[in-house]
């Protein structure tokens, strides 16, 4: 069983079938998908809505996946993001969580490997630095 069902779980990507392949398999987990097709419209979405957690793919048009990690570093209630990339690279990888990012995976993950990342990420008693 997943944690905190009903929670809102940011999908970043500029491509329909990638944000929908993430919304059914977050669905049937109890959890709240919203989709962003930028950076920028995630800022707003975030602006506006109490998030629990962010995929987000680094190949966004106009970048600004760094920008957005380090802005939810920011923020008190820290929400986790997830790095989603087609690109098998270690020190990618390692760039991203020094600037904060949560976790890292290859695209596309599998419905399985989405779970165990959300059940990491909203575990209970978790404590993003």
């Amino acid at each position: 069983m997943l944690p905190m069902a009903s929670a809102n779980v940011l999908v970043v990507s500029d491509r329909p079938e990638t944000q929908q392949g993430f919304a059914s398999v977050l669905g049937q987990c109890g959890l709240a998908p919203i989709a962003a097709s930028t950076a920028h419209e995630a800022a707003a979405i975030m602006s506006l809505r109490p998030l629990s957690l962010i995929f987000c793919s680094d190949e966004l048009p106009g970048g600004g996946i760094e920008h957005l990690i380090r802005q939810t570093s920011r923020q008190s209630a820290k929400v986790p993001v997830v790095v989603v990339s087609r690109f098998d690279d270690w020190k990618r990888y390692l760039d991203y969580l020094q600037v904060g990012a949560f976790d890292y995976v290859l695209y596309p993950p599998s419905g399985d490997e989405i779970q165990r990342v959300v059940q990491n990420a909203l575990r209970p008693g978790h404590v993003r630095k």
